[in-house]
């Protein structure tokens, strides 16, 4: 039998650069690494539903995911996945009438289905259990189609975005690089408003700080610490380095992490930090007055310039938070991820603060090695003039991340997993 192939779903959504579109790809992504809280997973009839094992991601026709081992309500189930944004998807692309779908035991969705909606069906008729990821994420899908684009662009080849930067003069060179920080910051600032509408401010700085001390491969399962366990239950000191281990589960990577990436040493970083400074994000939202003053129009040609670094009091900033803020419990390139990838977008959105320029002359945080690499084929970056700072990082991710979405010039994009 001849199955149809249907082309991946998109939903549109409204950003901050106006409309955008999702592929159905980002859902199966979120599936398979489990990046929601899945301890709230329950299908449509209130019947708990355990994954131990997500399923082989089938990047061809047919279901999804093959051979994933659910339990629910503690019975064990067996079978394949099928990702969808909405029910009506599994009719529409004629799923109920073929048999390479009469193995899925699962449907999962993005959107929760409407009160009396139809139940999907496989060809012999088996009703499907289905559950629902939207009011299980852990920030909007928006955020999760970003991240995953710049997830996917760490380590790789960027030399076509350097060939097409190099088209251009080495002063648009740089001017262009600021315009890519300037949108990602935007967008950064953006995701952080969102987060504090939904977590308010001490959950988003909270959450927003755990996930960079996973960064890069054990965000999940320091999300998913996170989501069990707020602030004050760091700060009540009862909280122990395997207790948290235990959260994250078989979660945990440590292949391919650098000794001071190692999960039990970040959280042992991160107790530390908030024992000493269990009110840090108030902390953090009364420093805004003592940045207010750091700004600076992205048009002046000495941009990302060490002498706009050095007006800027980027130096003595740097040494006020890591003592006043991070209690110096956190420090070197991963205190600057910190800042400049959770916490100065957080305090920009609750203050309304145009933290842009310091965030741009600050020191660069940790970042994919090809990235380095390209800013030197690019000749942005002077020794003794123009030193590597964040926004050069940004700028060149932001190319990266443009790319992976394939942008069109009417300002629509694709995100991509």
């Amino acid at each position: 039998m001849t199955h149809t192939i249907y082309p991946l779903s998109v939903e549109e959504f409204h950003g901050p650069y106006g409309p955008y579109q999702v592929s159905e790809l980002v859902l199966q992504k979120i599936w398979l690494e489990q990046a929601f809280d899945a301890t709230r997973l329950r299908d449509q009839e209130g019947r708990s539903v355990k994954v131990e094992h997500p399923g082989t991601w089938n990047r061809l026709e047919g279901p999804d995911f093959r051979d994933a081992v659910l339990l629910v309500d503690g019975v064990e189930v067996s079978g394949d996945v099928e990702v969808h944004f909405s029910q009506a998807d599994w009719k529409a692309h004629g799923h109920e009438s073929d048999p390479a779908f009469d193995r899925v035991v699962l449907h999962v969705l993005y959107y929760t289905p409407g009160t009396g909606s139809e139940v999907s069906r496989t060809v012999s008729g088996k009703a499907l259990a289905t559950v629902a990821l939207l009011p299980l994420l852990w920030y909007s899908l928006e955020e999760y189609a970003g991240e995953d684009s710049l997830i996917a662009s760490t380590g790789v080849d960027l030399r076509p975005e350097v060939g097409t930067l190099l088209n251009l003069s080495l002063a648009e060179r740089k001017r262009r690089l600021v315009e890519l920080a300037l949108r990602r910051w935007k967008m950064k600032v953006h995701y952080a408003a969102q987060r504090i509408e939904s977590l308010g401010w001490e959950g988003a700085c909270h959450q927003s700080a755990l996930e960079v001390m996973g960064f890069a491969r054990n965000r999940v399962p320091m999300l998913m610490i996170a989501e069990r366990h707020g602030l004050q239950d760091f700060a009540s000191g009862r909280l122990s380095v395997d207790a948290l281990m235990e959260v994250g589960a078989e979660r945990w990577r440590f292949s391919g992490c650098r000794p001071a990436n190692q999960p039990r040493l970040r959280l042992q970083q991160y107790l530390q930090w908030v024992a000493s400074a269990a009110d840090w994000p108030e902390r953090l939202a009364g420093l805004v007055t003592e940045l207010e003053s750091h700004a600076l129009s992205p048009e002046d040609p000495s941009w990302g310039s060490l002498a706009q670094r050095q007006r800027l009091g980027v130096a003595a900033a740097r040494k006020r938070v890591g003592e006043e803020i991070l209690r110096e419990k956190i420090g070197g390139q991963k205190a600057d991820t910190l800042l400049c990838d959770a916490l100065f977008p957080l305090l920009s959105a609750r203050r309304a603060w145009d933290g842009f320029a310091l965030w741009f002359h600050w020191n660069a945080g940790n970042g994919p090695a090809s990235c380095v690499e390209a800013l030197r084929l690019l000749q942005v970056l002077d020794r003794g003039q123009t030193p590597m700072g964040n926004g050069w990082l940004q700028g060149v991710l932001g190319a990266k991340t443009l790319s992976n979405r394939g942008e069109k010039g009417d300002g629509r994009f694709q995100a991509h997993a």
